[in-house]
């Protein structure tokens, strides 16, 4: 047996305890993180400032106890390059776009974004089918924006009115979201068919993206749906690749069984105002990008690097913001179910005078 193998085997009921603890915490934070912020809603219709303040705190606060439990046990391994390209842009607004490798995706990109200190400042467009998950609950208190297969128009509709409006009022700097629409490893093959009957681009380490989105992000934030307290200036393309046994996914984050796999990460920027106007040549523009990320991808596997000559930086976490965070929401459960347990007891008073 080699040492790898005797190694995984005496990890093994560690793994299974992480992933049950991994769940709970998750379902613990998600619930605790809505009951928190119920009482304060109504604040929202007085002081819309500060509830999102607080709303934004406290989302960040629920991110960063996810974080810690997939890259501090096992520890998962996160290599930047360019990242002096991004960061004098980090406390800016801008549209970020990423490549959709597998599940993992969304971890390593809170993981950049943390990191970065933006934790508190991202949105996300997120598929509708993780709505009501414990990650999807915060989210939708963030008011990040969900979205579903239907009618194309009234979809741009909805992006176009969410993101003129909600984006700028609530101050957020980053969002993220994934063109592709769906994961590599499901949606290679039908991208590929889709894009050989209509004489596009047939890539195979990414897929071709589709542009409904993309297309109605930009006309919106170059304020040409209509008028926007500030231009978003900055498009900050992402190119993620798993170098390890597979692309990491969400069971492998459950279970910490990604001993073997680093994450890779590329930045690219470049400047909104730069784009073509019209809509097919944003789409061109936008198919152009992910030929790049076919090839970078494919010189990755074969150098390990996307770009000639680049070099690697490993982005580290800072384990005292994190476990603060855990200690965070362990105190304000105090607190809050204190306060459930109060108000149970006035109800119950009340409801018994009545009697």
């Amino acid at each position: 047996m080699t040492s790898c193998s005797l190694g995984r085997l005496l990890l093994t009921p560690l793994l299974w305890l992480r992933a049950v603890l991994f769940v709970l915490n998750i379902l613990f934070v998600s619930v605790l993180h809505s009951l928190t912020l119920l009482p304060i809603y109504p604040i929202k219709f007085i002081f819309p400032q500060l509830y999102v303040t607080i709303e934004c705190f406290l989302h960040s606060k629920a991110g960063e106890t996810f974080i810690p439990v997939f890259t501090l046990f096992p520890k998962l391994r996160i290599y930047c390059d360019t990242l002096s390209e991004i960061e004098p842009i980090t406390r800016k607004r801008a549209m970020v776009m990423v490549n959709h490798q597998d599940s993992g995706d969304v971890p390593t990109m809170m993981c950049i974004g943390s990191y970065f200190g933006l934790a508190h400042n991202t949105t996300w467009i997120l598929d509708e089918m993780f709505k009501w998950t414990p990650f999807g609950v915060p989210s939708q208190w963030h008011n990040d924006f969900f979205s579903k297969e239907g009618d194309k128009e009234l979809v741009i509709k909805r992006l176009k009115d969410h993101f003129t409006t909600t984006y700028f009022e609530r101050g957020l700097k980053w969002l993220i979201f994934y063109p592709e629409g769906g994961y590599l490893k499901n949606r290679g093959e039908r991208a590929r068919n889709w894009a050989a009957r209509n004489n596009l681009p047939v890539l195979y380490n990414c897929c071709l993206p589709r542009t409904t989105a993309f297309v109605a992000l930009t006309q919106s934030f170059r304020g040409e749906v209509r008028e926007v307290p500030e231009q978003v200036e900055d498009i900050i393309d992402v190119t993620l690749m798993y170098k390890g046994p597979r692309d990491l996914c969400l069971s492998d984050i459950v279970m910490g069984s990604y001993l073997d796999t680093e994450v890779y990460a590329n930045f690219r920027t470049y400047k909104m105002s730069d784009l073509p106007k019209e809509e097919p040549e944003l789409q061109t523009w936008l198919y152009d990008r992910y030929q790049e990320k076919e090839d970078m991808i494919g010189r990755f596997k074969e150098s390990g690097h996307f770009t000639e000559g680049g070099s690697f930086t490993q982005i580290h976490q800072s384990t005292g913001r994190l476990l603060g965070s855990f200690a965070f929401w362990y105190i304000t459960a105090f607190f809050v179910f204190d306060f459930y347990k109060s108000m149970l007891g006035h109800a119950v008073s009340l409801a018994s005078g009545f009697l």
